[in-house]
């Protein structure tokens, strides 16, 4: 398999786990504001607070990918973004089933108690552990599947594979944006909204203007692949697109934080632990996003240099 047909499998599959984070991230903050959600024991909603903790973990790893090709590599189809793709998909699936037996907890805690929700919960997380990792690496030992010898070759990746690559990379991160979105227009019309303290709910506008804008930036680069140069190829459509993609995580990580604040503070009310989770989740998120990618883009201009 050449490499640039091994790195689009690996971004499509990366796709396939967002959409599940997807499902998860909208339960998280949804189920806040739901009717039931009051009668949900401390031990539920402390539960609740470690699933967002792993959504976001999870949700930042997938995204931090594109990141790192965009800013590292310049969109060039390398083995170092085609391990890392492969490395942080598989971290990434541990917080993800953690997150999902959170949510089985939480959900199934109030309607038939404490016991059985954690059994579902064990159940849910043993049963996605075991066939994300467990079944795999059995399968690998019986099957003999030994990795390959012969590393794939790096050559120039062409500008319709660059474009492409891109546009993808769009659409792995797209899926938690709308997620987002949809939990900040759904939850302004509950009666729990109304509830919140101003600073709160101001909070929460300010979550929505950044995820508009970072909804925005992400569906610009199709909207000018077709209407600027009409679906052809072309150096400035692929250098243009990564710099939207690039901007849009942004306003993408700030309205995480912010709406992360706005969650904790319905769960414990305005004090240390709202704000010292929100900023946690955008040091986080930069770090992963921005940071990273900048320090390992630096080290290697400099290694040539130092060669």
């Amino acid at each position: 398999m050449k490499l640039q047909e091994a790195l689009k499998t690996s971004l499509d599959e990366l796709r396939m786990q967002m959409l599940g984070v997807q499902v998860l991230f909208g339960f998280q903050f949804q189920g806040l504001f739901q009717n039931g959600f009051p009668d949900v024991s401390s031990t539920g909603r402390l539960v609740d607070v470690a699933g967002m903790a792993l959504i976001v973990l999870a949700l930042g790893l997938l995204i931090a990918v594109p990141c790192q090709h965009r800013l590292v590599d310049g969109g060039e189809t390398t083995r170092r973004i085609h391990r890392t793709s492969t490395q942080y998909a598989r971290f990434a699936l541990l917080p993800l089933a953690g997150a999902i037996g959170c949510a089985v907890f939480v959900a199934t805690g109030r309607p038939f108690g404490p016991t059985l929700s954690t059994a579902m919960a064990l159940f849910t997380f043993s049963i996605a552990v075991g066939a994300w990792y467990g079944l795999g690496l059995a399968l690998r030992r019986a099957w003999a599947i030994q990795d390959s010898e012969a590393p794939m070759n790096e050559t120039h990746t062409p500008l319709h594979a660059k474009i492409e690559q891109m546009l993808t990379e769009a659409r792995v991160i797209l899926p938690g944006a709308q997620a987002l979105l949809g939990f900040q227009l759904v939850v302004m019309l509950t009666k729990a909204f109304d509830s919140l303290p101003f600073a709160v709910r101001v909070a929460h506008l300010g979550a929505l203007g950044c995820l508009a804008l970072a909804i925005v930036l992400l569906i610009s680069p199709a909207a000018i692949h077709r209407i600027t140069f009409g679906g052809s190829d072309h150096p400035r459509m692929h250098s243009t697109g990564s710099m939207l993609v690039a901007m849009a995580l942004l306003p993408l990580a700030c309205a995480i934080c912010l709406d992360l604040w706005v969650a904790l503070n319905k769960l414990f009310g305005l004090g240390r632990v709202a704000l010292a989770g929100a900023i946690a989740a955008f040091v986080l998120l930069v770090g992963l996003w921005y940071l990273l990618p900048l320090a390992l883009r630096r080290s290697k201009h400099q290694a040539p240099a130092s060669a």
